[in-house]
């Protein structure tokens, strides 16, 4: 092989190897808004089905459903502790009191919702805050789209725009009632969501 032909096949190796890495770039930052995508559609697809699911859950186990979501809250609440301490190895006392603050608070808003279903729904919006924010900050097509780049913005608008739509087919079933009052619960689940990723899991990374 001559010398040209080797600078061309190695010119041509490097396109693609560049084309494969922008391929996987791309994958991986759509991922992320595929994720959310999926979990927005839990959220709103389960609404009609939550009635006959918690019948059939009643109907065949007597742990109580309640106890199941303390029971998640809490494993959520030391994966995180392990991530920090352990894979992160953060050692700034100001991380965990905000961490425990803040875990405190949605704990407390949990406890103070009366149905399971409440203390469900309300553990969701948490989790979506996680899934809005990642999607958002993965891939900025909405940032240059709104012209600003504020991703915790962006993410408290989606979970604003979702908490209506969702409050609103609750307000057309017959056996769920949307409320203004339960906007309120969801977007401040999405807010203590928000304020632990900023001041606890990207903390670091600033």
């Amino acid at each position: 092989m001559s010398n040209e032909q080797r600078v061309m096949s190695n010119e041509q190796q490097t396109i693609s190897n560049k084309t494969h890495c922008s391929l996987l770039i791309a994958c991986e930052n759509w991922r992320e808004w595929i994720f959310l995508i999926i979990y927005t559609l839990l959220i709103l697809i389960t609404l009609p089905l939550m009635p006959l699911l918690l019948k059939i859950y009643y109907k065949n186990l007597s742990f109580p459903l309640s106890s199941v979501c303390y029971i998640i809250s809490s494993i959520a609440f030391l994966a995180i502790i392990g991530y920090l301490a352990f894979i992160r190895k953060e050692y700034r006392i100001s991380v965990y009191v905000w961490f425990f603050v803040l875990s405190f608070v949605y704990a407390l808003l949990i406890f103070r919702q009366k149905l399971p279903a409440e203390k469900f729904h309300f553990f969701e919006y948490g989790l979506f805050s996680y899934f809005s924010h990642n999607a958002v900050e993965k891939n900025d097509i909405i940032t240059r789209l709104l012209k600003f780049k504020n991703s915790y913005l962006i993410a408290f608008i989606l979970i604003l725009v979702i908490s209506l739509i969702d409050e609103f087919i609750q307000h057309l079933l017959p056996n769920r009632v949307g409320e203004l009052s339960d906007v309120f619960l969801n977007i401040t689940s999405g807010i203590l969501g928000l304020m632990i990723i900023g001041l606890v899991l990207r903390r670091g990374e600033r």
